[in-house]
């Protein structure tokens, strides 16, 4: 078990190694712990690591109610293959959230422990690492993907995004696709011939 322990510190050295040899800041902290005994080694998730350290910097005394995570949704892995997503979400609620900074946001970490960031407001960062779209079925996916993205919940818990749901047209600036809920509410997403993500919005149902 020692031996293990000692081959999985050197994996995490040769991490640092190669961030310091492309130029890219080792986060401060990157350790391999041992664990609560010497039969389970527990290996640090290095990107939450850099997305902590990034929100502390960021949005220093910052307050959310889920997070800061790793954001895990079958649907976004689909459609933005080999992408690592970190987020912190604050619910929506009828009142003030509890927290002086409250804040909701899902950021890429990269191979270079770069952060970035998707914001709701540059439509175009939500194309990073985002597949081809070549046919209604990948605008599909891709539209509920960012969707998701764009609502910081993994879990989907005020509406689920189901690519099925969404009706995607070809237009001469690319692609656009719908979603509507009920009659009431819909959302949409628009992207260009290449597949950048041009913009997207709508209205969710209400806060239950």
């Amino acid at each position: 078990m020692v031996a293990r322990a000692g081959a999985v510190a050197l994996a995490a050295a040769w991490i640092c190694v190669a961030s310091a040899r492309a130029g890219t800041p080792t986060p401060a902290s990157l350790p391999v712990h041992a664990g609560t005994s010497a039969t389970t080694p527990t290996v640090v998730d290095t990107g939450l690591v850099v997305f902590r350290q990034w929100l502390a910097k960021e949005h220093p005394g910052y307050g959310c109610d889920e997070g800061p995570a790793r954001f895990r949704n079958r649907t976004v892995e689909a459609a933005y293959p080999g992408q690592r997503f970190y987020y912190a979400l604050t619910y929506t609620r009828g009142i003030q959230p509890p927290f002086p900074n409250s804040i909701s946001v899902v950021v890429a970490v990269d191979e270079g422990f770069r952060v970035i960031p998707f914001r709701p407001g540059s439509p175009p960062s939500y194309a990073l690492g985002l597949r081809k779209i070549g046919s209604p079925k990948d605008a599909r996916l891709a539209a509920a993907a960012v969707s998701i993205l764009g609502s910081c919940d993994p879990g989907e818990r005020r509406w689920s995004y189901k690519p099925d749901r969404f009706k995607a047209k070809k237009t001469s600036a690319g692609w656009k696709a719908t979603y509507d809920y009920d009659g009431m509410y819909s959302s949409w997403v628009a992207f260009d011939r290449k597949g950048g993500v041009t913009g997207f919005g709508g209205s969710a149902p209400p806060v239950p």
